[in-house]
């Protein structure tokens, strides 16, 4: 309820005949005067009453802006009101604005300013290390396989999942799509649909974030049944159809609907807020049920292992099981941390606001660090590809080495230390002089 239907209500209560002021014949009657409710003043007197506004009494000079800005009126002996005195008021949106809540300002809130620092700050981490992470996959073609292909995927989703929500966080935080000249922001019309565009991606690719989990446990799932003694595999377009096409196709069904209901809801803008509605559940149930058949086969997979492991202990088998226990810690983490987007409280508090944060910021932490940073596999491509690095740079080395004489014993002190170059120079004249000495004797 904002301020002035609070005073109204007030107003409203106070004018019923049921409840009578003390003495109220000397008193004017209750008034509303569409924003502030006048009531309990004796007849000759003045009453002062604080501007209808949200103070930010925090801020230093604020709580004396308050007490001294105020609104006047007074109640005439005839028991009729006077006109309200708003000038202070008047004087504090010209002169004071930093002091109240409004033209797009809120007022500094320590907790709300830590959590949405906190989520840029995570979102953007999950970006870098997402796309470190897709360097790495892409960058050594010695482990190139389907399983890295499903992590290249997963990976890329998340890349654009996050990188999305800190847009989207950065534009509402800053009020890009908001006209603030007005004490009571109005919506842009005119950006409407980018903001709903922006929206529909950052819905899209969470989306799809979830449905690559699924894919990938599915996928190793059927290492250990279907495809296990085969030698062929599905075509890697049925994956991507599955891993982006599925979700386009549930996100537009849910556009639809979601676009049909806004138009019967007064002063909507780019569907907010909306993580409310029973539409909401085509989303919320898809990644539910995503969630749950990934649990089904990492289940089925560690009772398979769990088998096989009794008769045989193959290399193989333990790459696989490393990346099935890293799936098996993110998908408890990935099912929770979607729960703030199927239920969001009409006032959430500190504690919601802040674990919410954690858990749907940092999941690219946690898939960069499990599935690629302590992959194994990819710590051997790095070792081997830097041992490589390390050998061609000694072999372009430029070693410059200078070969020298090293005289028999008899032979002239002289030439010791004769490079060799100027050394053979010599012996060549010595050899022509003794062939032309020679030629002469004869």
């Amino acid at each position: 309820m904002s301020t002035t239907e609070r005073e109204q209500a007030t107003c409203n209560f106070f004018r019923n005949d049921r409840y009578v002021f003390e003495n109220s014949e000397a008193l004017c009657d209750a008034h509303f005067d569409k924003s502030l409710c006048w009531y309990n003043v004796t007849r000759g007197d003045t009453r002062y009453r604080t501007c209808p506004f949200k103070f930010c009494l925090s801020k230093v000079g604020c709580a004396d802006v308050a007490a001294t800005l105020r609104v006047q009126r007074t109640c005439f002996e005839n028991g009729t009101w006077g006109e309200p005195l708003y000038n202070g008021c008047i004087q504090v949106l010209t002169e004071h604005k930093e002091c109240i809540a409004g033209f797009c300002q809120r007022c500094p809130d320590p907790l709300r300013d830590f959590v949405m620092n906190m989520s840029l700050f995570l979102s953007v981490l999950s970006v870098l290390l997402m796309v470190v992470a897709l360097i790495l996959f892409c960058s050594f073609n010695s482990i190139q396989c389907r399983r890295l292909s499903i992590h290249k995927n997963l990976a890329a989703a998340f890349v654009f999942r996050f990188a999305l929500l800190a847009i989207w966080n950065v534009a509402n935080t800053s009020n890009q799509f908001y006209d603030c000249t007005h004490f009571h922001s109005v919506p842009r019309i005119d950006l409407e649909w980018i903001c709903k565009g922006l929206l529909w991606l950052v819905i899209y690719f969470q989306v799809a974030s979830v449905i690559w989990m699924v894919i990938e446990g599915g996928y190793l799932y059927s290492r250990f049944t279907v495809y296990a003694m085969r030698s062929c595999e599905p075509p890697f377009w049925m994956f991507l159809l599955g891993g982006w096409g599925a979700p386009f196709c549930i996100v537009m069904v849910w556009t639809i609907i979601h676009q049909y209901q806004t138009k019967f809801v007064a002063n909507s803008f780019c569907w907010l807020p909306y993580a409310k509605g029973i539409d909401m559940w085509i989303l919320a149930g898809t990644m539910g049920a995503a969630i749950l058949v990934n649990c089904l086969f990492l289940l089925g997979i560690v009772a398979i292992l769990v088998q096989k492991f009794r008769s045989e202990n193959t290399a193989e088998s333990k790459k696989i099981w490393r990346t099935i226990k890293a799936t098996l810690l993110l998908v408890p983490l990935l099912g929770v941390s979607n729960i703030p987007l199927f239920y969001e409280p009409d006032h959430p508090s500190g504690a919601y606001m802040l674990i919410s944060a954690i858990l749907q910021h940092s999941q690219g932490i946690f898939v960069a660090v499990l599935y690629c940073f302590l992959n194994s596999e990819i710590q051997n491509a790095v070792r081997r590809k830097l041992g490589n690095w390390r050998c061609r740079w000694l072999q372009n080395r430029d070693f410059e080495t200078q070969r020298t004489y090293v005289p028999e014993t008899g032979i002239v002190n002289k030439r010791h230390g004769i490079p060799m170059e100027q050394l053979e120079g010599v012996s060549d004249s010595h050899s022509q002089k003794s062939t032309k000495g020679e030629a002469s004797t004869n």
